[in-house]
């Protein structure tokens, strides 16, 4: 029986591979999304479920790519840092991201509009000083364009990844002249379930949060200059967010432990890469099998049924 539901995916970077296989069990049980959203690495895979991508071709996705591949440093890892804030350039991981979606929408240069399912992908605002919510909050002041939908979906998640002192910022240059300099996310929402939260009344649709924890928590060596900038990094990831922890009536969170995996373990190999998958399906099978999920999910049957019984008639 197909189900819908909505998803939001958090950031993570490297350990990001777990969501794919908390997606799976969620797709085997029979769920489909009306919506999606995520940040940083939650926002490519929610940029490429939007697109139609199912779970089984994301761990196929994943289990060819070389993280590695998106380590385009421009000269000396040092004096990119200092030269261009941020050691890789980005430019193979915007490539990439816009030639899956490409394949999978059969367009080049996918924009929001194109996405079958709806998406929301966050990113921080450094120029503003603010969240940035693509596409929606491209359509409001500071931005104020005209059509916020036309934007390109691989350009928001290439924004959303940003992470600081690993990839240089995104450069946002709107036709209407507006410029701001963005960067990953999860400095302002690593887990923005708030997205979902339904306005004028209980929601009809559950919300499902991949979450994404352990790894960063723990200790974590500053001996050298790129170690300090890293776990400063991960400390500030880690802090966000922490409110969307708790379950409210119209999400629940699958809680997937990735420790001791790190957010910029770019050089993870196969075997890892098959862990985190295999402990992202144990989190969700484990959450739908609890019998407090099967309750929260029949309240949603209840209120889908009252809904439908009591619509207002039209003339």
């Amino acid at each position: 029986m197909i189900r819908l539901a909505q998803a939001v995916f958090k950031g993570g970077g490297v350990k990001g591979i777990a969501l794919v296989g908390a997606l799976a069990v969620a797709e085997e049980l029979g769920w489909r999304w009306r919506a999606v959203a995520g940040t940083s690495a939650g926002g490519l895979v929610a940029a490429l479920v939007a697109a139609g991508y199912r779970a089984e071709a994301l761990r196929e996705i994943i289990h060819d790519l070389d993280l590695r591949s998106f380590g385009d440093a421009q000269g000396l890892k040092v004096a990119s840092l200092l030269l261009h804030e941020g050691i890789f350039k980005g430019e193979k991981l915007l490539a990439e991201v816009d030639r899956l979606l490409s394949d999978r929408l059969g367009r080049p240069r996918v924009t929001f509009r194109d996405l079958p399912v709806a998406c929301q992908i966050v990113a921080t605002d450094l120029t503003h000083r603010r969240l940035l919510v693509f596409p929606h909050d491209l359509g409001r002041p500071p931005y104020s364009l005209e059509d916020p939908y036309d934007f390109p979906v691989a350009d928001a998640v290439r924004a959303s990844t940003a992470i600081p002192f690993f990839f240089q910022p995104y450069r946002l240059e709107l036709p209407n002249g507006v410029r701001a300099t963005l960067v990953d996310g999860g400095l302002l929402s690593n887990f923005p379930v708030h997205l979902f939260q339904p306005v004028g009344g209980p929601a009809c649709v559950p919300t499902f949060g991949f979450d994404l924890r352990g790894g960063d928590d723990l200790p974590q060596p500053t001996d050298t200059p790129l170690e300090v900038v890293q776990a400063m990094l991960n400390t500030i990831l880690s802090a966000r967010d922490l409110s969307a922890r708790e379950n409210q009536d119209y999400v629940r969170i699958i809680a997937i432990e990735t420790a001791p995996y790190r957010t910029t373990q770019f050089d993870i190999d196969a075997a890892g890469k098959e862990d985190l998958y295999r402990r992202g399906r144990a989190a969700a099978e484990a959450f739908f099998a609890d019998p407090d999920t099967q309750r929260w999910l029949q309240q949603f049957a209840v209120r889908r049924a009252f809904r439908s019984r009591h619509r207002p008639l039209t003339i």
